[in-house]
């Protein structure tokens, strides 16, 4: 009985829906080892007013706020890509498990690029290359979903092109962010908030059509 097709999709179905736990799991791990090294700063200096903490270690703070952010919009991504699966493969799990990699490993080039002094521009850019690999991999998750249209959903109807652009432009932003950092080190990091017009504009693209509905006489 278990053999069924039916109860083969069954167990696909919530081995899918672990690995997209599993995936929000890990990002979750990955945002709370970003604030540690703020409650270590608190802990440290406990008897220094705040004021003075918040102006001393501003870098840390700053630090904090962007990548929060950053893996904030990867995770709106990742999710975008895994909402129209309807199965998986190993190939796609194997990808998923790389990026996830990243995505635990970003704390520490954050770390260092927000220790290290603002004319130093190696850090910055070892930090834009993980997320360039980041990036890089979600878009090689999004292409290998559009090109395998059995792993989607039927209802899916958008073209690999709809489906791997938004991707494609937050690869192409990292790209820029590097080269601008190897001008400014500034300018660089702050380029990084394109992203957020980014992934406004793949939610835009993602929201369906909704049709009026047809008015009722009494």
């Amino acid at each position: 009985m278990s053999d069924q097709p039916d109860a083969i999709r069954e167990r696909r179905g919530r081995n899918l829906d672990r690995a997209v736990s599993f995936s929000d799991a890990v990002m979750s791990i990955a945002l709370t080892l970003l604030v540690l090294p703020l409650v270590d700063i608190a802990t440290d200096n406990a008897d220094e007013p705040i004021l003075d903490q918040l102006d001393r270690f501003e870098p840390q703070i700053l630090g904090f706020v962007v990548s929060f952010l950053v893996i904030s919009q990867f995770w709106g991504a990742h999710r975008r890509v895994w909402s129209y699966l309807a199965d998986y493969d190993e190939k796609l799990l194997t990808i998923n498990t790389f990026w996830l990699l990243l995505i635990v490993f970003l704390p520490y080039p954050t770390a260092l690029l927000f220790t290290e002094s603002d004319t130093n521009s190696g850090s910055a850019i070892f930090y834009l290359l993980v997320l360039l690999g980041i990036g890089g991999l979600m878009l090689l998750q999004a292409w290998y979903v559009a090109r395998h249209p059995w792993l989607r959903h039927v209802d899916d109807q958008r073209s690999v092109r709809a489906q791997v652009l938004p991707t494609v432009v937050t690869t192409a932003v990292f790209a820029l962010a590097i080269l601008l950092t190897l001008v400014d080190r500034s300018f660089g990091l702050l380029s990084l908030l394109l992203l957020i017009l980014v992934q406004r504009f793949a939610a835009q693209k993602d929201e369906p059509v909704r049709k009026p509905r047809p008015e009722t006489r009494p």
